[in-house]
């Protein structure tokens, strides 16, 4: 007798924390704001030799100054990744717009053509249950 009601509210109160997780979880996903930054692009490029802190900041600011292209600008050794808005400028302009501006051999990173379609995530791509449940959800609230 004692085991049944010891199981019962076992049972009862796992099934409270996880009523109390999941409205928790819709209430977040329902009041979501929209994402600001679905434009923005990560690219790199390769310069052909070691980059010392002088020439690594003078790139940076070189970067930074270019129409489109966001402050996070990385240098790590001889590879500068930066984020930028492709409405604004793509990869190739930016690339363009650098070698006017920096006397440096280097080279635009491309993904190869049989990497350039794939998904990224099979959980949260577009077809993905995550992506399928958090628009349900905020197509009911919204």
């Amino acid at each position: 007798m004692k085991s049944k009601n010891l199981f019962k509210r076992i049972l009862l109160g796992a099934s409270l924390i996880f009523l109390l997780i999941f409205t928790m979880v819709v209430y977040h996903i329902a009041t979501m704001p929209p994402i600001d930054n679905p434009t923005v692009q990560i690219s790199r490029i390769d310069f052909d030799q070691k980059l010392d802190s002088i020439k690594a900041n003078e790139i940076k600011n070189s970067i930074r100054s270019i129409n489109g292209v966001k402050n996070d600008v990385i240098i790590k050794e001889n590879v500068l990744v930066y984020f930028h808005d492709n409405r604004i400028a793509d990869s190739k302009q930016v690339y363009e717009s650098l070698m006017a501006k920096v006397a440096l051999k280097a080279q635009r990173f491309e993904v190869p053509a049989h990497l350039a379609n794939k998904s990224t995530c099979p959980v949260t791509g577009s077809n993905g249950i995550i992506n399928k449940f958090t628009s349900t959800v905020q197509h009911i609230f919204n």
